[in-house]
């Protein structure tokens, strides 16, 4: 299972919810003689909202290592559950501590830097979703399924498993 990943910081367990807002900027003008004329200004940052719990001995620990990350003003590499991945910075971060539950809730949000962004960056890789197979990879990666094949040791296009690395070049 691929877990929640913010630099160094891997979360023990992937949060309850993650929440990923993604928008664009659309400008749309009339056009005479018709409704009118849409087109795209640019990519938003992503806004992505995560909660969960960190429980067990060390649960206190970890809710420290965030305050560090969130303490320090640098963005990093934020590394998705579903493969997807952002250069962000974390932007909020609540803490309760329940003694009662001997649990730390979290709720963690990040902001992607996207100064002079011009498309995701590109890893080489990508990581299967549940209920992929090479066909579907193939079409959201925008890369040939023959190509894919050839690069990974899948046995067959339906052989691929969630959470499998699939390299994309």
């Amino acid at each position: 299972m691929i877990k929640l990943k913010f630099k160094a910081f891997e979360f023990p367990a992937n949060p309850a919810l993650i929440k990923t807002e993604l928008s664009e900027n659309i400008h749309e003008e009339p056009v005479f003689g018709s409704s009118s004329a849409v087109c795209n200004i640019s990519h938003n940052a992503a806004r992505i909202c995560c909660s969960g719990s960190f429980w067990g001995d060390d649960r206190r620990a970890l809710a420290q290592q965030l305050r560090i990350l969130r303490d320090s003003a640098a963005p990093g590499w934020l590394f998705l559950p579903d493969g997807s991945c952002f250069y962000a910075f974390l932007s909020g971060l609540v803490l309760t501590d329940d003694a009662k539950k001997s649990c730390v809730s979290y709720t963690v949000s990040f902001i992607e830097e996207n100064s002079g962004k011009s498309s995701l960056y590109d890893f080489g890789f990508t990581y299967a979703q549940e209920n992929e197979n090479m066909f579907d990879i193939a079409f959201r990666c925008k890369k040939p399924v023959e190509e894919l094949m050839r690069l990974n040791a899948f046995e067959n296009p339906f052989s691929v498993r969630c959470g499998d690395k699939v390299v994309l070049k």
